[in-house]
């Protein structure tokens, strides 16, 4: 009876023995799973960090972009109209840094005709300017940036009064002093970018094909929209 006893106390030894090797490797197991997991986590938590940052800077180069824009002009004391004019326009850039850039603009005014008693005015514009732009919020990899400018535009206004007697072809232009601010969005292929200019008339430059009339081209203010496409090479 007592071997039989103590046999049994041995078999339930050794399977205590038994259970408590086999816990081990599965506690071991348990916490080799949990440290695997937030291995995992961790990884896919910085490549969703990592798409974030990038996604500002798809389709984005490093230092140059050009872009196109519609444009309109709002003349102040011209004595041809006082209507806002509707232009079209090409635009580069020039990146200094991620928040800096030297930006050029070109830009058509279309014709616009004004009739007074026996004479008819047509004019048309002519554009050129060149600003520094500094970001003030965000950046040239940012989802989203503001920006302030400032430059100096070259204005000409092509010019033709029809009277009954006689047909004046002029042509006016100025040196003007340029301040304004913008903003632009990533739409991930490109940048859509709104802006506000205003225009100082500072130096008068007359081609003498009318001598005689001495219109300077008059301050304006400028309202831009338009799209920006870095380029890579």
């Amino acid at each position: 009876m007592k071997k039989a006893f103590l046999f049994i106390i041995i078999l339930f030894l050794i399977d205590i023995v038994s259970a408590e090797k086999m816990y081990i490797p599965l506690e071991k197991q348990f916490k080799n799973r949990i440290i695997q997991n937030e291995k995992t986590n961790n990884l896919n938590e910085q490549m969703r960090r990592k798409r974030g940052r990038s996604r500002g800077r798809r389709g984005k180069a490093s230092n140059f972009a050009i872009g196109g824009s519609i444009t309109t002009m709002k003349l102040f004391e011209s004595i041809f109209d006082n209507k806002f004019r509707i232009g079209l326009g090409t635009n580069v850039w020039l990146n200094f840094s991620e928040s800096s850039a030297i930006k050029a603009g070109v830009y058509y005014f279309l014709p616009i005709s004004n009739e007074y008693e026996n004479s008819k005015n047509t004019s048309s514009y002519l554009q050129v300017n060149a600003h520094f732009q500094q970001f003030l919020a965000g950046s040239n990899k940012e989802d989203f940036g503001f920006y302030a400018f400032g430059g100096f535009g070259y204005i000409v206004n092509f010019n033709n009064t029809e009277t009954p007697t006689v047909n004046i072809n002029a042509r006016y232009t100025n040196v003007n002093l340029d301040v304004g601010i913008g903003s632009q969005f990533n739409l991930n292929f490109a940048f859509l970018f709104v802006e506000v200019q205003g225009s100082l008339g500072l130096l008068k430059f007359e081609i003498p094909t009318n001598p005689s009339d001495g219109i300077n081209v008059p301050s304006f203010i400028n309202f831009r929209a338009g799209v920006k496409f870095p380029l890579k090479f």
